[in-house]
C-alpha cells in the first residue's frame, strides 16, 4: 500500500494549498504508484490561483519487494546528508524481513535526491541495466559528448531505454540549455559485461570505487565536490554558533568556500548556514570573508571597494536587504553580475549592458536611503530580467508609450492627442521637423534648440497639442509632471535623455504624485524601479498608496514580499529600444 498524508504547501505566487504527499509506497501492494513515478506524476500540484503546476518534494520510502529493493527518496537539496541517509536506510531494512527470490537474492538499499532520480532507478531496473555501471555509462555519455561540458552544473540522466538505446537528457542548474543524448544500447551491453574491468578503472579513477561505496547513493553527483562542501559547512556553522574559533585560513575551510553551490542553487538551510558564518566573520572584523560569503549567498560579485571602505556595516545591510527580496529578483537573476561602490558619489546606476549596479558610497550615510537606492537600482534589473512581460503591463495598466523621431512614429503621438487636424502635409512636415529639433542629441536633461517657424503656422496656435507639450515639458521634465500638456486622458513629454515622445496615462501621473520621489515620471523604466522599490520596502508609510490590482501583479508576476502590508483601493479602470544608464539631475 501507499500511505499520504495532506500537507500545506506554498506556490511562487504566495497561495497556500493543501498537497497529499506519501510517507511510504510499497509497490508490491500499490503497483499503479511505480506507474505514477514513471510518468512523473507523483507529488505533483497545480495552483488554483494562477495555474503553476509543479513538484513538490518530501522525504519518503519506497520498498518493491519484488525486486528485494528498499529506497529513501530526499529533496535535491539534501544530497550533503548521503552518509546519514544511508544509516537510516539500512537502520529501516533492518526491520523488514528479507525477502530474496532467484532473480534478486541479495536486497539492494538506495538512497536517491529527487524524483528524477528515483524515476531513473526504476528506468533502469525496467532496461536491466545495473545502476552503477550506469553512472559510468553516464562518463562515457560525457566523453563522447563533451560540448556537454561548456556549461555548469551537468545533469545526466536515463530517461528511457529502447532497444536500440538509452535516452538520457542532459540539463543545467545555471542554463535553459537542454540536449536529449542517445547511447547505443549495444555500447552499453558490452560495458555491462565488462563489469571487472570497469570496477578497476574505477578503482584507479577515484578515491572510493562506485562498486565498494560503504553509503547507498549510486550517482554521478557525488563525484562532485558541492555535497561535500555542503556537509562542512554545516559543521563550521555549528562551531560558529556554539562560541568556538574557526581557523579560516586553513586548506579545509578554503576548500569548502570554492566548492560550495552558490544563490539560488543553495538549499534553505545552507543560506541560514551561510549568514551565521557571515556574522562571524563580521564580529571578527574579517571583511574580505564577508565579501566572499555575500558573493556565496547571492551569486553576485561584490568590488573589493566594500570591504575596504569605512563602513562596518554596509555588507550586513545590503545582505539583509537582498536576503528580504525575491529570491528570483536576486539570486537567480542573470541581470545582475557585479555591484560596485562608487567612491564619493551619490545616487545609484544600472548598467543593462553589462548588468553591474553602481552604489555612491556617499548613500551609506543614511541606511534608509541607502536601502532604497539599492532597492531601485535591483528594481531596473528585474525588469531588464522580464523586459517584454513588464514592459507590456506599464503600457495597459498604466498607459506609457514610448514613440520615436521617425514619421510613423511622431504621426501615432500627435493622434493620441487628437490628431493633426486641418494640417497640410507640408506643415505636418514642418511639425515633425520642429519636434526632432526640439528633443535635442539625446543624452541630455535639457531640451535641443527651439524650434522656429513662420509666423502664422499652425504650430502656433493657442490649443496646437505637439507644441504645447514641448513647451509644458521644461528641463528635467520629471519635476514638471504635473502641469505636462494633456489631452484624451493621457499626458505628453519630450524626453530629451532617451530623445524620444512619451504619454502616459493621467492616472499614472497621480499615482507618481503620490510616491516617494517624482523621478517615477522621468521614464516607464523608472517609474517601474520607483515602483518596485516602495512595494518592496514594508515601513515605508507611503507603500499604502499601491493600488491593490497593481500590487496584485507584481506579487503574482514579480513576487511577494515578505510580510504584506496594507494596499490602497485599486485604481481606476481609465489607468492602465535598449534603455542607457543614466543619472538624474542634482
Amino acid at each position: 500500500m501507499a500511505v499520504f498524508h495532506p500537507h500545506i504547501v506554498e506556490c511562487a505566487c504566495g497561495n497556500a494549498i493543501t498537497v497529499h504527499l506519501a510517507d511510504t509506497i510499497n509497490v508490491r501492494r500499490s503497483p499503479e504508484m511505480r506507474a505514477r513515478i514513471l510518468n512523473g506524476e507523483l507529488h505533483r500540484a497545480a495552483c488554483p490561483k494562477c495555474g503553476e503546476q509543479f513538484t513538490v518534494e518530501k522525504p519518503f520510502y519506497y520498498t518493491d519487494f519484488d525486486r528485494n529493493l528498499v529506497l529513501k527518496v530526499l529533496p535535491r537539496g539534501e544530497r550533503h546528508t548521503w552518509k546519514e541517509a544511508s544509516a537510516e536506510v539500512e537502520r529501516a531494512s533492518a526491520l523488514i524481513p528479507d525477502q530474496p527470490s532467484e532473480t534478486y537474492k541479495q536486497r539492494s538499499l538506495r538512497v536517491v535526491f529527487g524524483l528524477d532520480e528515483l524515476r531513473e532507478k526504476l528506468v533502469a531496473q525496467d532496461a536491466g541495466v545495473d545502476d552503477r555501471i550506469l553512472e559510468l555509462l553516464k562518463v562515457l555519455v560525457v566523453h563522447e559528448h563533451p560540448i556537454l561540458l561548456k556549461w555548469a552544473r551537468l545533469r545526466l540522466t536515463l530517461t528511457q531505454a529502447t532497444e536500440k538505446a538509452l535516452q538520457f537528457n542532459a540539463c543545467y542548474e545555471h542554463s535553459q540549455r537542454h540536449f536529449q543524448v542517445e547511447l547505443p544500447r549495444q555500447v552499453a551491453e558490452n560495458y555491462g559485461a565488462r563489469e571487472e574491468e570497469l570496477q578497476q578503472w574505477t578503482k584507479k579513477a577515484h578515491k572510493q570505487s562506485i562498486f565498494e561505496q560503504s553509503d547507498h547513493w549510486v550517482n554521478i553527483w557525488r563525484w562532485s565536490p558541492q555535497p561535500s562542501a555542503l556537509d562542512q559547512l554545516k559543521t563550521y556553522a555549528a562551531q560558529a554558533k556554539a562560541g568556538r574559533t574557526i581557523d579560516t585560513d586553513a586548506t579545509a575551510f578554503k576548500t569548502m568556500l570554492r566548492d560550495l553551490p552558490r544563490g539560488n542553487h543553495l538549499p534553505g538551510w545552507a543560506k541560514e548556514d551561510l549568514q551565521t558564518l557571515f556574522k562571524y566573520a563580521k564580529s571578527k572584523r574579517l571583511e574580505a570573508l564577508e565579501d566572499q560569503l555575500f558573493e556565496i549567498r547571492f551569486n553576485i560579485t561584490l568590488e573589493d571597494d566594500w570591504s575596504k571602505n569605512e563602513d562596518p556595516n554596509d555588507i550586513d545591510t545590503l545582505w539583509q536587504l537582498l536576503r528580504d527580496l525575491p529570491d528570483s529578483n536576486v539570486e537567480g537573476n542573470t541581470k545582475i553580475r557585479e555591484i560596485l561602490l562608487d567612491v564619493g558619489k551619490g545616487g545609484g546606476l544600472y548598467f543593462p549592458t553589462t548588468h553591474d549596479i553602481a552604489i555612491g558610497s556617499r548613500e551609506l550615510s543614511t541606511r534608509e536611503r541607502f536601502e532604497d537606492v539599492v532597492r531601485h537600482e535591483v528594481g531596473h534589473a528585474v525588469h531588464e530580467k522580464s523586459a517584454q512581460l513588464v514592459n507590456g503591463w506599464l503600457q495597459e495598466q498604466f498607459g506609457w508609450r514610448v514613440l520615436g523621431t521617425g514619421d510613423g512614429d511622431i504621426d501615432q503621438w500627435v493622434q493620441l492627442m487628437g490628431g493633426w487636424g486641418d494640417l497640410t502635409a507640408t506643415q505636418r512636415t514642418d511639425v515633425r521637423n520642429a519636434l526632432r529639433t526640439a528633443l535635442g542629441a539625446g543624452s541630455s536633461w535639457s531640451p535641443g534648440p527651439t524650434p522656429a517657424l513662420p509666423p502664422g503656422h499652425p504650430w502656433y496656435k493657442a490649443d496646437f497639442g505637439p507644441r504645447l507639450a514641448f513647451e509644458k515639458t521644461g528641463a528635467s521634465w520629471f519635476r514638471n509632471f504635473r502641469t505636462w500638456h494633456r489631452a484624451n486622458g493621457k499626458a505628453f513629454f519630450l524626453n530629451y535623455w532617451y530623445r524620444a515622445l512619451y504619454a502616459v496615462d493621467i492616472a499614472a501621473l497621480d499615482l507618481v504624485a503620490q510616491m516617494p520621489d517624482a523621478y517615477a515620471s522621468m521614464s516607464q523604466y523608472e517609474f517601474f524601479a520607483e515602483l518596485y522599490a516602495l512595494y518592496f520596502d514594508l515601513d515605508d508609510p507611503k507603500r499604502s498608496v499601491i493600488p491593490a490590482n497593481v500590487a496584485s501583479w507584481l506579487t503574482t508576476n514579480i513576487g511577494a514580499p515578505e510580510t504584506a502590508a496594507p494596499m490602497a483601493m485599486a485604481m481606476a479602470p481609465e489607468a492602465k529600444k535598449e534603455w542607457e544608464t543614466i543619472t538624474r539631475p542634482a
